[in-house]
């Protein structure tokens, strides 16, 4: 299915994507007399929710493997669902969203009409909860512990808004006429009713500025949610998402200092230190958002994330994962990395690759031997080949700095061996068909004497093909 997306212009959807439309339009309508329950979170509504998560998923492929993503028109509904009491459905709509911030400009080319309430709300799910020294680390957020080890404020909502008294208070002129309030409410966990029925209940008790709503929706949702270990991985999951989205839609100008503060790089990199093999979800997204980093601060933060990750050392601790994940990569007798995970992990060191500094590290704890393991294996499975093609970019980037490792790894002889193996493929799969062109004058059969078919090779094969051809040139200068 991916390989016949990846040929189709997104106009090429638009019957589909209407009926998309329509569906989450359904799911983002709130309930009867009450502004902040959603139609998909009602209990009886189950059958619907499965459609939106599958509408969901199914778009967010779409939008990876396709052109022209300015055509997307459900932007707002996007929004919309974000305040949805199912974290679940966060985290799908988060996933589109990603999907639009990395391969477009889509969100930073939205009308400020459209953009604003969803950066608001993306910001609002990536703001801090303390840090790790406030006893909020991501790892330690991750563990299953219980909850007299973390702090009675996890489950405790505060909250803080300035707001015009009521009619029945009579104010001076002179006087400003707003007036603090706070809302405080202990073990917010252990109340029976959603979210969004807290949130009602709230809104009614009280006069809570419209700017200022959705933040506490927030807060409620994440501090009821808290003591549940499934809800609290959602919530961490949804924080790393939110980050990675408003990293690539350059849309932390004045809050980079409180979403990026100082420790959040050493806390990711405790969650991907965490061994459970249960949380793969949550240790892709942490590489995910050390890559939009990198991708955001370069050199600023990139010394940072290469001393924290000991990049730079052959026995630290990504250059070990690196090697552990390649070698259950080639031998079939380990069981391979998931697949998010290691597309995660490849992602992030061709993104170190992009600068000197991370090539260099790359370079000193030894990566090339490694990589080159990858584009020597020769694999069955189709999956490979988008490995393939990654180690190709880094090793790439790394060889123009150190041309000796390729040489002495006999990287040349690997790339050739590899180059002719995914060629024979090729012709076995999908042989080329020549289709020569009826003669005509000699002016014209010099340049059109024949026309192959380029649709004949399979869209990723095409794509290694290219990027290895493009390596040949500087490996032989």
């Amino acid at each position: 299915m991916i390989c016949n997306i990846c040929l189709k212009f997104l106009y090429h959807w638009v019957d589909l994507l209407d009926r998309f439309d329509g569906i989450l339009c359904d799911a983002g309508q709130t309930v009867e007399n009450m502004s902040w329950l959603l139609v998909c979170d009602r209990p009886e509504n189950g059958q619907l929710k499965a459609l939106l998560l599958a509408v969901l998923n199914f778009t967010a492929l779409l939008i990876e493997y396709s052109f022209s993503r300015h055509l997307y028109s459900s932007i707002e509904h996007l929004t919309t669902l974000l305040a949805s009491c199912d974290m679940q459905v966060v985290l799908s709509v988060l996933n589109l969203l990603y999907v639009f911030s990395k391969r477009s400009n889509y969100i930073t080319r939205l009308g400020s009409e459209k953009r604003t309430p969803l950066l608001a709300r993306l910001q609002h799910l990536a703001e801090s909860w303390g840090g790790k020294e406030n006893g909020f680390g991501l790892a330690e957020c991750c563990r299953d512990l219980p909850m007299t080890k973390y702090p009675p404020s996890a489950t405790t909502l505060h909250f803080e808004f300035y707001a015009e008294p009521g009619p029945e208070v009579k104010v001076e002129r002179k006087t400003s006429s707003n007036t603090l309030h706070y809302i405080h409410i202990e073990q917010l966990d252990k109340i029976s009713e959603s979210p969004s029925e807290i949130m009602e209940s709230l809104t009614m008790m009280y006069n809570i500025p419209k700017d200022k709503q959705t933040l506490l929706f927030t807060h409620i949702r994440l501090a009821h949610g808290f003591s549940n270990h499934k809800k609290r991985l959602q919530a961490v999951q949804a924080r790393l998402h939110a980050i990675s989205i408003l990293v690539y839609s350059n849309a932390l100008q004045e809050s980079a200092n409180s979403i990026l503060y100082n420790g959040l790089i050493e806390e990711l990199v405790d969650v991907l230190q965490i061994t459970d093999k249960q949380l793969v979800d949550i240790k892709a997204a942490s590489l995910r958002t050390l890559t939009s980093i990198v991708h955001l601060e370069r050199t600023p933060k990139l010394s940072n994330i290469i001393d924290c990750t000991g990049t730079a050392s052959y026995h630290g601790f990504l250059p070990v994962l690196v090697r552990n994940c390649i070698q259950a990569m080639i031998d079939p007798l380990m069981e391979p990395y998931p697949h998010q995970f290691a597309t995660a992990l490849f992602s992030f060191l061709y993104h170190l690759a992009s600068y000197d500094a991370g090539g260099e590290a790359l370079v000193s704890c030894g990566m090339m031997e490694a990589l080159l393991k990858v584009i020597k294996f020769l694999g069955d499975e189709q999956d490979q080949i988008t490995f393939v093609t990654r180690a190709v970019r880094v090793v790439d980037l790394i060889t123009n700095l150190d041309m000796a490792a390729f040489q002495s790894h006999s990287g040349l002889s690997i790339f050739i061996c590899r180059l002719e193996h995914e060629v024979d493929l090729s012709r076995k799969e999908c042989p080329f068909v020549i289709k020569p062109k009826i003669q005509r004058p000699s002016a014209a059969v010099e340049s059109e004497d024949m026309d192959t078919d380029m649709e004949s090779c399979i869209m990723m094969r095409a794509i290694f093909v290219d990027q290895i051809k493009g390596n040949f040139k500087p490996v032989i200068n």
